[in-house]
């Protein structure tokens, strides 16, 4: 009886910490960002990837990630509109962000293809 109390404490403690760890932000899945123009987009794209043009990242932003500490992937056609808007997102207080400049580079760094 001791031991089956002991299994089901041990069930009831994992799921507090792991409601708990989620909780904190630390198993959010990062986002991939592509901030070129919706016509680029539509050539072809990173499976996965969400659409915020980089003259419009600062209003876009909250609805696609909310918490700040979320890890973020950037990238455009050349890498100079990433940067922009990775800068636009820095200022807004959002803490991990990764400028992987070309649709091609974070097609190979992220192993994810790249789709029409």
């Amino acid at each position: 009886m001791k031991i089956i109390r002991m299994v089901v404490l041990a069930i009831v403690l994992g799921v507090f910490a792991a409601a708990a760890f989620a909780a904190d932000g630390k198993n959010v899945a990062p986002v991939v960002i592509d901030v070129r123009t919706e016509a680029e987009w539509n050539e072809g794209h990173l499976k996965g990837a969400v659409l915020i043009p980089h003259d419009k990242i600062e209003q876009g932003i909250t609805a696609v990630v909310p918490d700040k500490k979320t890890k973020i992937y950037l990238h455009c056609r050349s890498g100079r509109r990433s940067g922009l808007a990775m800068e636009t997102l820095k200022k807004a207080g959002y803490q991990d962000l990764i400028n992987l400049e070309t649709l091609e580079n974070a097609s190979k760094v992220l192993q994810v293809p790249i789709v029409k």
